[in-house]
């Protein structure tokens, strides 16, 4: 048994972008009932397939966690079971949205921790420590995520580690559990237990932690602080009181996933939990609840002009998605819009990033029932010489796909990328290129099945 198995025996744990939402004809407040609220950006991220010490409930919990932030207006980056280069990329895409929109950053980790020297260190699927000394090098440190919220100079931000849980292995290295994490002003830093101590990974989809958290989230009108009270007691009885989770905030003014509603009063009394229903696993073509209408036309009226390609199992809109129906989206999620661009009017295309055209295919089709999505690049190339559409024969429009962009064919030309990669394929004319995810001048088409 490697020096990994023994530190996570006795650390382990589990310890872009707009969303605000409108959601049954109410808008959340970052101040209650005074300030509307800010975008909101998560990144979840939940490892549980160690080859030491696996756990069973992190992507559980993850996946779970991120469609539970979508219904309450976050977008949410989200990775599972990640090596260190994939968690140090989604956290420089998070610092990198956060930089950009501000507003209320979340980070959520599910899975192994350690804690050494007073440092903690979440652990990547994959690793291979031997020695104590290479933790460092290995894990990812846990304050890096404080330094990225920091350097992205947004408001508020919120930490939740579900990190410190029992399991088997030996009893040495360190000290118990996680270490305190002193955040700048303005942060709220919740730990799934107290420091120093470990917590349960529990025997049912979720641990006793995110279970209660799932809950507390949904309940309207409890400020941030109210959640964790409503979750400590959720906890603390699933338990007896064998697992007490912890807080350490700087927060200035109050927060809310759901805020008070005419219905509800503003500081209900714990209640108790129950467990929640599992969480479909995302997709690019789907998020977990639908957001009601509120004002919206008719579903019918936003759906695209299509044109079915004949010979294959697909239909294309004609057009690009154009300025004013990119306008509905923003609307309805608490998101901004783009400018028109000089002479064009709301007719124009909608020129978004690749993660903003992927999340306006979501909620199409979400609202319509319709599974929309970005077309892939073969899709893309079939609709252009097919003569479907109005695809710019000079090769000036550049278009967003779904696929991934490499020089060469290798079958991801027939697939969506599952996640932002390096590069996404764009389309125009007759020529491709790869464009960086971020990139916010690309304008795109929608497909559907038939």
């Amino acid at each position: 048994m490697n020096v990994l198995a023994r530190a996570i025996g006795f650390f382990s744990g589990r310890s872009r972008f707009w969303l605000g939402v409108v959601l049954l004809g109410w808008i959340p407040w970052l101040n209650a009932g005074a300030v509307p609220a800010e975008p909101r950006t998560a990144l979840v991220i939940g490892n549980g397939a160690y080859g030491d010490a696996p756990l069973r409930n992190p992507v559980n919990d993850a996946r779970d966690m991120a469609a539970k932030l979508r219904e309450l207006g976050f977008q949410v980056i989200e990775r599972f079971d990640a090596n260190r280069q994939t968690m140090r990329q989604a956290l420089r895409e998070f610092e990198q949205q956060l930089r950009q929109q501000r507003g209320v950053g979340l980070f959520y980790y599910a899975g192994h921790g350690v804690q050494l020297k007073g440092q903690n260190y979440l652990i990547p699927v994959g690793v291979d420590i031997r020695q104590e000394f290479e933790i460092p090098d290995e894990g990812v440190d846990a304050d890096a995520v404080l330094r990225a919220m920091e350097s992205a100079g947004n408001n508020l931000n919120i930490v939740i580690l579900d990190a410190c849980r029992n399991n088997p292995f030996a009893r040495s290295l360190g000290n118990r559990g996680l270490a305190r994490m002193d955040g700048p002003a303005g942060t709220f830093i919740a730990y799934a237990t107290a420091p120093g101590a470990i917590s349960k990974d529990g025997i049912g989809r979720n641990s006793p932690y995110t279970q209660q958290l799932l809950v507390a989230m949904s309940i309207p009108g409890l400020s941030l602080e109210q959640v964790f009270k409503q979750v400590l007691v959720g906890v603390e009885r699933e338990t007896a009181g064998g697992q007490i989770p912890w807080v350490a905030s700087s927060l200035r003014g109050e927060f809310y996933f759901l805020p008070p509603t005419p219905a509800s009063a503003p500081s209900p009394s714990p209640t108790p939990a129950s467990t929640p229903s599992p969480s479909p696993s995302p997709s690019p073509t789907a998020l977990p609840a639908p957001i009601p209408a509120g004002g919206l036309p008719p579903a019918a009226s936003l759906e695209p002009d299509l044109v079915a390609a004949r010979d294959a199992d697909f239909s294309i809109s004609r057009r690009e998605i154009s300025l004013e129906a990119y306008r509905r989206f923003a609307e309805a999620s608490g998101r901004a819009a783009p400018e028109p661009e000089p002479g064009a009017g709301p007719d124009g295309p909608a020129r978004v990033t690749w993660r903003e055209a992927m999340d306006y295919a979501a909620w199409l089709a979400r609202q319509t029932g319709q599974a929309y999505r970005l077309p892939t690049e073969a899709e893309w190339e079939y609709a252009a010489r097919a003569g479907l559409g109005v695809h710019d024969p000079s090769g000036q429009s550049r278009e967003w796909t779904c696929s991934e962009y490499r020089a060469e064919y290798e079958g991801q030309e027939r697939r969506c990328a599952l996640r932002p990669p390096e590069a996404v394929a764009i389309r125009g004319g007759n020529w491709r290129a790869g464009a960086d995810p971020l990139s916010d001048d690309l304008g795109f088409r929608l497909t559907r099945k038939p």
